[in-house]
């Protein structure tokens, strides 16, 4: 590559790859974090399954919990033999 040529496009990319970098030792450095409080997690007797299963189900929005739940309740009903009484809402026209 020329000196001068296309100096601008070229500050550009090492501006981006030094970003990348920097954010790539930030990621490595919260899994670091993240493997000592499943360590903390599990020397206090939890179950870090669980944990992970409560923590993926408080991220989601209300709407996914939401068909979760009834989907939860659902093959409850199922297993158990519990009949629901469930109103299915008309569409909107």
């Amino acid at each position: 590559m020329t000196t001068g040529f296309n100096t601008t496009a070229a500050d550009q990319l090492k501006q981006f790859a030094d970003r990348m970098e920097r954010l790539m030792d930030e990621i490595d450095g919260l899994k670091a974090d993240l493997k000592d409080l499943r360590s903390e997690v599990k020397s206090a007797g939890f179950n870090i399954k669980a944990l992970d299963k409560l923590v993926a189900i408080r991220r989601k929005d209300a709407g996914e919990q939401e068909a979760e739940l009834l989907n939860d309740l659902m093959l409850y009903a199922h297993a158990t033999g519990t009949p629901l009484d469930i109103v299915v809402p008309e569409p909107a026209e």
